[in-house]
């Protein structure tokens, strides 16, 4: 089977969902509510996860968005090693993940650096995967430079 992008893997789920639903005699209405449920559901939720880092390592650190995004936390992680880049962020999404969880039962839950650090813990694991420990200080530092430091060049 020839390679497929994960976004049209993804429509061609709930498509796939749709038919079943129709080929099982379904009425319309239930039929469009199971596949909008196979659009919106766990797996689509994990794969929208992947299509940002993907789009995000496809920018690279040098992208205004992605230095917008990332910069603060890369910061967070200059001069350490990618192993132990991996341990604070695991430890730091643990944290603001809890620190959510009671905000949100307060009422005054904010998801953004709860779903920053879960998409930074997929970035550093697939550049562990992809053994680019050496290149990790370079793209902290990038990540980390000056604008005005990149106009000067």
């Amino acid at each position: 089977m020839p390679y497929r992008p994960r976004q049209q893997r993804d429509l061609e789920r709930a498509h796939r969902a749709g038919a079943a639903a129709r080929s099982a005699g379904r009425p319309a209405l239930e039929t469009a509510l199971i596949q909008i449920g196979a659009a919106f559901d766990d797996a689509a939720v994990i794969n929208a996860l992947k299509l940002r880092v993907e789009r995000t390592l496809r920018l690279g650190p040098q992208h205004p968005a992605v230095r917008a995004r990332y910069s603060s936390r890369a910061a967070m992680l200059g001069g350490r090693g990618l192993d132990a880049a991996i341990v604070l962020v695991e430890r730091s999404w643990r944290v603001e993940r809890k620190a959510f969880q009671i905000a949100a039962a307060l009422g005054r839950g904010n998801r953004l650096s709860v779903d920053l650090l879960t998409e930074l813990r997929l970035i550093l694991r697939l550049m562990r995967r992809r053994r680019m420990g050496a290149q990790f200080a370079a793209i902290v530092a990038a990540l980390c430079e000056e604008p005005i430091a990149m106009a000067a060049e």
